[in-house]
């Protein structure tokens, strides 16, 4: 049986946002323990912390967002998803099993926390636009995974998806969410496909475990733009797919105290968002 231990991480524009940014995000990437990582918004700083760390690397420069991934163990092969923000790679483990990692990042806007929150927009009309715009492009990944998802090969969808999860916005857990109860349909489609969410697998209760990941530096306090405060939601997440694969744990990770947006440049921890960190037992053929 093979362990591996599997992150995802936006890089806040390739670590640009802060001082030394690429040496903190080989730090970061040393400091979770991770064997494969997962970046989003990648300029190009994925064969610059591979090289740091003695790592192989794999990238797509390639539609919006730029994504990567990045690995202590052999990349056998890679390939983009067109038309998205994707990137796809075969690792070789020590074993000798090969698994597949995809790294993906949605678009951005509209955002829709900020129409519940915000705007009053009911759930219908948020449900309807992120179907129309981030459900587009997850379905086009979802399409192209389709032969990976059938052959039943181990394989783990992760990235920025910039929406959360139906498992999050539950009835139960209206209160943190301005009374608001949504399917989010992205998440809903991955779980369709056959993937499971490896976070909420370990932590099934969205209210005691809500586990976001945005933002380390938009806090409630340091909002982005002119919102009058920052929601924090969790938008990261590791997917997985395969008969052979097991969760065993899975957590948010962030080094160090990082400070507000404004005062970030000095943070060790390199992005605005938190990475995750999910733990795998891939059993063997």
């Amino acid at each position: 049986m093979d362990q591996v231990k599997i992150m995802t991480l936006n890089t806040w524009l390739g670590g640009e946002a802060v001082h030394d940014g690429i040496s903190k995000l080989a730090r970061a990437v040393s400091f979770s323990g991770a064997d494969i990582v997962g970046f989003q918004e990648t300029p190009d700083p994925a064969a610059a912390v591979a090289k740091q760390l003695g790592w192989y690397s794999a990238q797509n420069n390639e539609g919006r967002g730029n994504c990567s991934i990045i690995s202590k163990y052999p990349i056998v092969d890679s390939f983009y998803l067109e038309e998205v923000s994707a990137v796809a790679a075969h690792i070789e483990l020590p074993s000798g099993q090969r698994v597949i990692a995809v790294s993906t990042h949605l678009y951005y806007d509209p955002y829709g926390p900020y129409w519940a929150l915000f705007d009053g927009k009911t759930a219908e009309e948020i449900i309807a636009m992120e179907t129309e715009v981030r459900g587009s492009e997850i379905g086009a990944v979802l399409k192209a995974l389709e032969p990976l998802v059938a052959s039943d090969a181990p394989l783990f969808l992760m990235g920025d998806f910039n929406t959360p999860s139906h498992l999050d916005w539950t009835e139960a857990a209206r209160a943190s969410h301005n009374d608001y109860s949504i399917e989010w349909p992205v998440s809903r489609m991955v779980e369709e496909a056959g993937f499971r969410d490896s976070y909420r697998d370990i932590h099934p209760d969205p209210v005691s475990m809500p586990g976001n990941t945005w933002s380390t530096v938009h806090t409630p306090e340091h909002p982005w733009g002119d919102n009058p405060f920052e929601p924090q939601d969790r938008i990261d997440f590791i997917y997985y797919h395969g008969s052979t694969v097991a969760v065993t744990a899975s957590e948010v990770v962030v080094l160090g105290e990082p400070l507000g947006f404004g005062s970030h440049e000095q943070n060790e921890w390199p992005s605005d968002h938190a990475a995750v960190m999910s733990i795998f037992h891939i059993k063997s053929l």
